[in-house]
Formats: structure tokens, sequence, C-alpha cells
């Protein structure tokens, strides 16, 4: 996530592409960086802000980083707001946003400025508001290093190769950056208010050209005279940003008052001083760094400014060396971000290999420190092999997992404390090795998960069901992690009533038929959300019931038909692809007369017994024990007690490596899966 001065920019990473968080109201790719405390409604941020902004003009703030970068509160009307609740303001309305389009966010990556330091209490800041946030493990990447990772610059730099990267928004920034071992990094920079100030003599100009229409306005003062300011600075911002693509542009200020123009001449007038800076400072940084401008690889211009039609010609006239500016200049960091996030899995630190039976943990941390971010077992508590047991920071931000590497075993103590240091090489914890027994295998709980409802276990064996008793929803979950993979909630329209069933339909898609008292029917696939079929049928049903393999449903409902003078049953099939009725039988005991339909699902892959996939191991659940048998050696290498007098089914997932077992008891169904640990 870009928090930029002006507006904001998120996107969510996936591994096949990055995804957008546009503003929910208006669409746009960029959030309006404000902030209004709008009374009973509290903190407002993106449109919302924008559109309370009028009303309360005197409690609004324009950009939610101001103060961070100002390292002091603002008022917002009689109030006094801190960075950290601003920038968290904005974080939480971002990723609720994010969640709600795209699914559960796991980390959260922040640009910070160049501007901002290793232990600069303005990054300590950034962290701490997304911490409010919900993540506590949130990284920093400073926003020049991620304008040269964006892809759409096509600028390759050998080892070793220096990029000089202008940001030109509210802050314009010229930084060096280096390429150190793959990675860019800031050497130095400097910054100046040049955006801001262009803004506030844009809004002079105005204001000296349509004086006797605007200057009323803002001689009332009070809310009257900052209302006419802030809309101002929107009309000087738009015509700016026109000028990139036509040498003049004009907009009104209100009904009846002549346009304000702006032509690419006066703009550049304007604009000098901060360009004769921009190359002052440029020139500045590459001599600190003891090179010349013809080292330099390529010039880089991103932010909104680098829209300025002059700015791109001045630098290169004054520096010699080749300007680039990607497509959207303003969004170039976010895409360099989403590239420096990609790198994310190959952080993991593994254990030092352990040397003791009680084990002490160290970890080699990159830099040869970092600050405790949390511990993610507990002590007491055991782990497997690759457990992440720890997360450190270190001084530039990075967040690095400490893994128990190949060990396991349980955690006795926790020798740092969050917030100090873990140093390479110190003891950091100090751990028990599991006692190692006769068995060949060995079972390790990793999971128990309940629902007010059923779970189904999809026959390929790779994911879990969870399904609410009232089709509320569905959930699928991942059989390793038990982390969320796709969610779907009908809502109250869909099943009216509370009435669900999960099933397999053709081609494997998992799906939901929801039905109310009233005969009302609906097909949903789970994995896209969407309606594939709709249906009521002309009575209530009292039982509805499913066949899979035909993709076909029968109601039935009693007293629906006359036969005589006697009321009889009728049934009705029907298409659940396409919601056509096939099919009406008048009669009796209907149901038995359906062969191969079910009130649940026939699709669900739990057993009463099952072998593993490599045919090593088959566990059978009887009388509510589990119980595990190697079948090689027919002894038993794992028994549970799960819920006695009740029954039990179970399963292992597709690769072998989980087992699971499925009950219920007075409190719902649950799910137990335990990890399969066989020998190195």
């Amino acid at each position: 996530m870009d928090i930029g001065s002006w507006a904001l920019s998120a996107a969510v990473v996936r591994p096949d592409a990055l995804h957008p968080v546009r503003e929910r109201t208006s669409g746009a790719l960029r959030w309006p960086g404000g902030a209004t405390m709008a009374g009973r409604s509290g903190l407002l941020v993106g449109a919302a802000a924008e559109q309370a902004r009028d009303e309360h003009p005197r409690q609004y703030v324009d950009g939610v980083r101001r103060a961070v970068d100002g390292s002091a509160p603002v008022w917002l009307g009689d109030r006094q707001v801190h960075g950290v609740e601003l920038v968290g303001a904005a974080l939480e309305a971002v990723v609720e946003e994010a969640r709600r389009v795209y699914g559960p966010v796991a980390r959260l990556v922040l640009s910070a400025p160049a501007a901002y330091r290793t232990h600069d209490p303005r990054r300590e800041a950034l962290v701490a508001a997304a911490s409010l946030a919900g993540f506590p493990d949130a990284e920093l990447v400073t926003d020049a290093s991620a304008a040269v990772l964006d892809p759409s610059t096509m600028v390759e730099v050998p080892e070793g190769g220096h990029v000089l990267v202008c940001d030109l928004g509210a802050t314009w920034t010229a930084t060096l950056v280096q390429v150190q071992q793959g990675r860019p990094v800031p050497l130095s920079q400097e910054s100046s208010g040049h955006g801001r100030d262009i803004d506030v003599m844009l809004v002079a100009d105005l204001r000296a050209a349509l004086a006797e229409w605007v200057e009323p306005a803002f001689a009332a003062g009070g809310d009257t005279g900052v209302r006419a300011g802030l809309h101002a600075l929107d009309i000087v911002r738009r015509l700016k940003h026109r000028l990139a693509d036509v040498p003049e542009a004009a907009e009104e200020v209100e009904s009846g008052v002549p346009p304000y123009r702006l032509d690419r001449r006066a703009l550049d007038r304007l604009t000098e001083p901060a360009a004769r800076w921009l190359i002052a400072s440029a020139r500045a940084v590459v001599a600190r760094a003891g090179i010349r401008p013809p080292d330099v690889a390529a010039v880089l211009l991103v932010g909104g400014g680098a829209r300025l039609a002059g700015v791109g010609q001045i630098l290169h006239t004054g520096l010699g060396v080749p300007v680039t500016r990607p497509a959207d200049p303003e969004l170039a960091v976010l895409r360099g971000a989403a590239a420096w996030v990609r790198a994310l899995p190959a952080r993991a630190v593994p254990a030092d290999p352990p040397s003791w039976r009680v084990e002490p943990l160290s970890w080699t941390v990159p830099g040869g420190r970092g600050r405790l971010v949390r511990w993610l077992v507990k002590e007491g508590e055991a782990y497997g092999r690759e457990t992440r047991l720890a997360q450190v920071r270190t001084a530039d931000d990075r967040v690095f997992d400490l893994s128990s590497g190949r060990g396991e075993g349980v955690l006795l103590e926790q020798r740092v404390a969050v917030g100090d240091m873990v140093v390479s090489g110190a003891v950091a914890a100090h751990a028990r090795l599991e006692p190692a027994g006769a068995e060949r295998f060995q079972l390790a709980k990793r999971h128990h998960l309940r629902v007010a409802g059923d779970w189904l276990l999809t026959p390929d064996r790779r994911a879990l069901v969870e399904c609410s008793g009232d089709g509320e929803y569905v959930k699928v979950r991942a059989i390793a992690s038990g982390a969320l993979v796709t969610e779907l909630r009908p809502g109250r329209g869909a099943g009216r009533g509370g009435h669900a069933q999960v099933a397999l339909g053709p081609g494997q898609q998992l799906a939901l038929v929801t039905w109310d008292a009233e005969g009302h029917f609906a097909v949903w696939d789970v994995l896209s959300g969407r309606v594939t079929a709709s249906f009521s049928d002309a009575h209530k049903p009292d039982a509805v019931l499913l066949n899979e393999a035909e993709w076909r449903l029968v109601t039935t409902g009693e007293g629906a038909a006359h036969v005589g003078r006697y009321r009889r049953d009728v049934a009705t099939v029907w298409d659940l692809a396409t919601g056509a009725r096939l099919d009406r039988i008048v009669g009796e005991d209907l149901p038995k007369r359906f062969t191969g339909y079910a009130e649940t699902s026939r699709a669900d892959a739990f057993a009463a017994q099952m072998e593993s996939p490599d045919g090593r191991l088959r566990a059978a659940a009887l009388d509510g024990t589990l119980s595990v048998r190697d079948l090689e050696t027919e002894a038993e290498v794992f028994r549970a007690d799960l819920t006695p007098g009740r029954a039990v089914s179970t399963a292992f997932c597709h690769e072998g490596r989980h087992l699971l077992a499925r009950g219920s008891d007075d409190q719902g169904a649950w799910v137990d899966v335990w990890e399969v640990l066989q020998p190195v």
C-alpha cells in the first residue's frame, strides 16, 4: 500500500496477478488522502471524507500522512488527532474494502518516504498505525526502492549501478538508489514542499484572476473561507494534471463566474523555481555518493508531478542523463511494492542446528540483529518442522519469520521479550525435543475446527467445506493450515428461512442449494459466488432431496393434490442446471421412489475407514475412537478417544500428510486435523 501525501493506493498481491483495491464509492484507483472528523460518524477517510468536507471544512486535513510528516498532531475542529490515528483509520478502511472484494488479507506492506531514515520516529508511527489496523507484522519499503522495482519502468540496473528517483508528489524528493545484492538501497536524498508550494501559487493566481467573484468568500473567514480555499485547491490540481495532455485548460469555479484558465506557459513559469531546486538537489545527492551524473543509469520520474509537461525535459537538459517516466507514474511505487512483496516467501530464517537435548534456539538474523515483533508459539506449546516460532523486524523495517527449521519439540522458555533485540547467534529461547518413540509414524494435532452445521471433505480430499446449518454461509478451508480459502454468504434474500445443502455439481464444482419454507430455491456456485439457477415450487416443501450424478432436485409436499376425496403427496423434479421443472408425480411415500437422491452430499470423502495414499497406514473410526495402524507391521501407531458412543468418520488428505476425523456433539459438528510425521 502506498500512503502518499495527497492520495492512497493499494493492491492485493497474488501469485498470478496484482489486484487494485478501488475506492468503494467512486471506483477510483487512488483513494483521496484526506480525513474529516464528522461528529457522530467519527473519523472519515477516502471519498466519505471528501463528501463530508464541505459541511465540516475546518475538521478536514488534506492528507492523513501530514501529521506523521510533521511529527506533530493536527487540529480537526476542536480536537487534536495524531498521525498514528489518522493513518490507522485510512489503513482500516482500505483493508476492509480489500477483504470485502478479495477475501482475507494475510500481510500488509506500506511504502515509506525516503526521508524516513532508519530509526526515524515517523517510521515507527507507520508501524504503530499498521498494528492499530491489526497488522503488527506490517513491513515498510522505501518508496524510492519500490519505484526502481516497478516492472513498467523497464529500467535494468546492474549490480552496483545507480538510479536517481525523483518523486514529485506534495513533497518533491530526489533520492539516489544503488543496487546492492540485487536489492535497491537508498543512499541519500533531499526533499522540499514544492508540490504544495506550486498549488498555493496557483490558488493565488486564481484569486487574482477572479478577484471580483471569489475574494468575498476568501475574505469571509470561518467555514466559508476554508471551504473556498479547499475548493480552489481542487480546481487548480485538476487543471494542472490536464495540462499534461492539452496546452490549455479551464474550469468554472461556480455557476455565473467566469472560468479560471491555465496554460502550460503559465504553469512552467510557476514550476521553474521547483525545477531548479530539483536539478540542484539531484546533483547534490549524486555528488555525496562520490559519483558524477553520467555514472547514473537513469533518472526515474514518478508521482503526480511527473505529469508536468516540462519537468522531464528540464531534468534531462540539466543532468545529461536519460529520464524515464512510467505509465501512470502515480502508481509506480505501488507496482514496485507489489514486486517487492513477491520476494517474501524466501525470507524465512530457519533455526541454527541444535546440539543439546534441551536445545537453545538461535538464529542468524540479516543485518546481525532485529527487534522482536511477536512470539507465534507460546511457552509450553508443541511445534513441528518448519513452524514459524517468532518474527523480527530489522533496522530497515523488513520482517523475517524465525522458523524451527527441521527440528520439532516443545518451546520451554522465551528468553527475549517483545520489543527487545534478537541478536545473531545469541540464545533467544530454549526447547525440548519430543521423545523419540518406537513407532515408525507419529501424529501431531494441528487443528480443532467447529461449526453449528456440518463439514464436508471434497472428493479430491484437498479442501474442507464448512456449512452453517441455516445456509447463512459456506467456507472452504485449507486442510494443512485451516486458513480460509473462499467464503460464500448468500444473504437473507437467498435462503429466506434458512435451509441449505452443499453438493457437488457437474464438473465437480462446489455448489450450495438454498430454499425457504415457501418453496423458493436458488443454486449458488461457491467459488464464484454467482447464482446459477433459481426456481419456485407451488407447494411448501416437506422434504428436499438431491441427485448429484444427474444434477436434479426433488421436493415433496403433503396435501398438495387431490385424488378423489383423498389428499395425496406431490413430488416435483427440477433440473438444477437450468431451474426447469422436469416432472410432477402424485402418490404416497414418494421419497422412497427416488433412488440416487439424498438429503446430504454423497460426494463427501469422509469414511469409517481409509488407507493413506501411499498404502502404509490405515485409519479406522469405531464407537467414537480413532485408530491408526502401520500396515507393514500391523502395529497401532496412534489412538484417540474422541466422542464415545457417537459416530466418527475419518480421511487422509490427497497427499497423505494429514489425517482428519469428523464427528458431532451437543455443540455441533467438529473436525480434528493431525499431521502425519514420518521418519526422515
